[in-house]
């Protein structure tokens, strides 16, 4: 993907985060997050929507020039779930409770959405065209 694209998606996941924070609404499914891959029996993490993908990468731990450790490094989000030891002040919780960086549920693979899956983004203008048709029908009187 190019950069101008890259930083569309990043910038929809930071104000679709803060409207769900700001509403008090969990993210189960880590929409507004990055998912981490599955690997082994634990849980994934779910990243923030502003770190550009959910491991242990180099720069993970300074993503935009700030201390993002525990935001965007897999192996720290996920030392951070609470009930495994990280203090209750700062623990992350699970992502039914929370919005990320969170823990997805144990148990169940969690994948991002296929990048060919219809969306509102994606069918817009043809919802509008659509929509369009319908009204010029619905306002045409019958022929006789």
């Amino acid at each position: 993907a190019d950069a101008a694209t890259v930083r569309t998606e990043v910038v929809r996941k930071l104000v679709a985060a803060k409207s769900l924070a700001a509403s008090g609404l969990p993210d189960p499914t880590c929409a507004t997050g990055v998912i981490s891959l599955k690997e082994g029996e634990g849980p994934q993490a779910c990243c923030a929507g502003y770190c550009g993908e959910c491991s242990d990468y180099p720069t993970c731990a300074t993503v935009r020039g700030q201390n993002s450790t525990f935001a965007c490094c897999k192996t720290q989000v996920l030392s951070m779930a609470c009930g495994s030891g990280a203090p209750a002040n700062v623990c992350l919780k699970s992502c039914k409770e929370s919005v990320p960086p969170c823990i997805l549920e144990t148990g169940e693979v969690f994948t991002t959405p296929a990048p060919e899956t219809r969306t509102a983004g994606t069918d817009c203008n043809e919802a509008v065209k659509e929509w369009r048709q319908k009204a010029d029908v619905a306002m045409t009187p019958p022929s006789a």
